[in-house]
């Protein structure tokens, strides 16, 4: 796709035909330029900007030869409206959610009429009810004649709305087939290039005492109100909810990433103040953010470093940073996690979305922490490297480690955790225990209006 669009060059060979005619680009302008635009998996929002520059930006309307500001916020407006989003077109990015921000891609991929849209996995961080939202525009551009290439991991999307589906794994073409003529079985089966039967794998761990534990926690902007949680060791603790939730502004708020107005929190018994992430990094605590980009990772690093990120201190010989150890270290969960890149010296911004995600799981277990809060964990993952995380995820529970995960998939949750924490507009609206597991029962919870 990112040959398509200008990004790569096809160096080594190989045929593009747009319209039927022979197509070669150089850049994502001419790509746009011809009629080909792209939603990125990885998001590249101009966070200063704002929503309506961003939908415009290198193609800006003009009258009498000068940017025409008003047509812009009246365009950005109407397309805001249909996509059902709720924000002002003169709002700044950066003071949207990860979820907003995705919108304002397929928006602004919406506005610019082309010819083939490509949407890789354009779904990864918005609701149920604007991922129909977002299937109503993808039939209308196909009603008029728009062609769409879909990228996904989410079964069920795959099989709502496309009418033909391709498979590729490891830069290889497996196979092509009509929707009608495939089952989830087969098509499993084409992605990962075995039978999975058990999609979410649950190993058996001995639940022990409690590890961790949060009450009353209120943030100080009250995007969190009241919430109090805990999880035993051996134990993986669910965190449900629609978003915008307050799913994640919760656990970063419990490792220091923003003010808390109210609530403690206790690790092993232990009262910590937490006033920043090194408090609570110290106390064995790990947080695998959902943004990998702009909390997880340093693009510019190498694997091997950004392995070493957290547990540098493991890592010194005679004080000094020793990058023999990192790249004996980062060898060793290379193989673990089956991260697919040619070397740990591979700078990390040029591995796919699913290996940056393992490197950032690897970074935190580097540290050997003992309780895990995994925000995301398989977003943008194909199907047979999330059953990897969820095996890791068990073997680390089988260790006596504690887990928190948030997943905006009910069945994820349902499939791996013990107890699933719902959440409603900041508040804590419910629990749930495995025995008592149903998507009806959390998505009431999840749709809880708190009074």
């Amino acid at each position: 796709m990112k040959i398509l669009m200008g990004i790569y060059t096809k160096d080594q060979g190989g045929e593009i035909l747009f319209d039927g005619k022979p197509y070669h680009v150089t850049n994502p302008k001419e790509a746009m330029d011809t009629g080909i635009a792209m939603i990125h998996q990885e998001l590249n929002p101009i966070l200063d900007m704002t929503v309506y520059e961003n939908i415009f930006v290198g193609r800006e309307l003009k009258k009498n030869g000068l940017v025409d500001k008003k047509a812009m916020i009246e365009q950005s407006k109407e397309l805001i409206a249909e996509c059902g989003l709720h924000v002002s077109p003169t709002e700044t990015l950066r003071h949207l959610t990860v979820a907003q921000c995705q919108l304002i891609e397929i928006i602004k991929a919406i506005s610019v009429n082309a010819k083939v849209i490509i949407m890789d996995e354009p779904t990864a961080a918005i609701t149920d009810r604007e991922v129909e939202l977002l299937f109503g525009h993808i039939r209308r551009l196909r009603d008029k004649g728009v062609a769409v290439i879909y990228i996904s991991h989410r079964m069920n999307e795959i099989f709502s709305i496309c009418d033909r589906i391709s498979v590729y794994r490891d830069g290889q073409y497996i196979g092509s087939g009509d929707t009608n003529d495939l089952d989830e079985p087969e098509l499993i089966r084409m992605m990962v290039g075995r039978e999975i039967t058990d999609v979410f794998p649950k190993l058996p761990a001995k639940i022990g005492e409690v590890v961790f534990e949060a009450k009353h926690i209120v943030r100080a902007d009250r995007k969190v109100k009241d919430v109090s949680i805990s999880v035993r060791k051996g134990e993986i603790l669910g965190i449900g909810g629609l978003v915008g939730a307050g799913r994640s502004e919760l656990v970063e708020a419990l490792f220091g990433m923003h003010k808390l107005a109210e609530g403690e929190v206790f690790v092993k018994g232990e009262k910590i103040n937490v006033r920043s992430p090194r408090d609570i990094i110290g106390k064995g605590v790990a947080l695998v953010t959902e943004d990998r980009k702009v909390t997880g990772l340093n693009l510019r690093g190498t694997v091997n470093d950004n392995i070493a990120m957290v547990a540098i201190r493991k890592l010194l010989v005679n004080g000094l940073y020793s990058k023999g150890k990192a790249r004996k270290a980062s060898g060793e969960y290379i193989g673990k996690l089956k991260i697919k890149t040619p070397s740990g010296d591979q700078i990390v911004g040029n591995l796919s979305g699913g290996n940056q995600q393992k490197v950032v799981i690897a970074k935190w277990l580097l540290n050997d922490p003992d309780i895990i809060i995994l925000d995301e964990p398989t977003r943008g993952i194909d199907v047979g490297a999330k059953r990897d995380i969820y095996l890791l995820i068990g073997s680390l529970v089988q260790q006596g480690k504690a887990v928190i995960m948030i997943s905006s998939e009910i069945p994820e949750l349902m499939g791996v955790c013990d107890r699933i924490a719902v959440m409603s507009e900041g508040n804590l609206s419910g629990e749930v225990k495995r025995e008592d597991f149903s998507q009806e029962r959390i998505m009431t919870l999840a749709s809880a209006i708190q009074v």
